[in-house]
């Protein structure tokens, strides 16, 4: 698929984003991330009421919606960026770490060890 007709540049971006899944990963993250703020504020809202209504300001909504993109970007954009290559004009994900620690991690998360 990766035969070099196109540039390297926009090979890689494919690559990533599209072949190794780091876009809907990126966007499955940020929903689940996003859930977990929402439900958080509503139980803050509902069991500690007054504190929520003494405490609570508007730039904690700003940032509540902010949070979960910004932490998806860093679980799933970021590590797909530095570890997928394109290999023998096949797209690989996840196969380059910097050190076999954080290689060993992976593949534990994996389910394969």
């Amino acid at each position: 698929m990766y035969n070099g007709s196109r540039s390297q540049f926009v090979d890689n971006v494919i690559c990533i984003f599209l072949d190794a899944g780091a876009l809907p990963g990126v966007c499955m993250n940020g929903g689940k991330v996003g859930l977990m703020v929402i439900t958080l504020e509503r139980y803050v809202k509902i069991v500690h009421a007054i504190a929520h209504r003494k405490y609570y300001r508007d730039w904690m909504t700003k940032v509540g919606v902010a949070l979960p993109w910004i932490i998806a970007v860093c679980l799933g954009l970021i590590p797909a960026i530095g570890t997928t290559r394109i290999i023998r004009g096949t797209c690989m994900r996840f196969t380059i770490w910097p050190n076999n620690a954080m290689a060993l991690v992976s593949a534990l998360d994996r389910g394969y060890m």
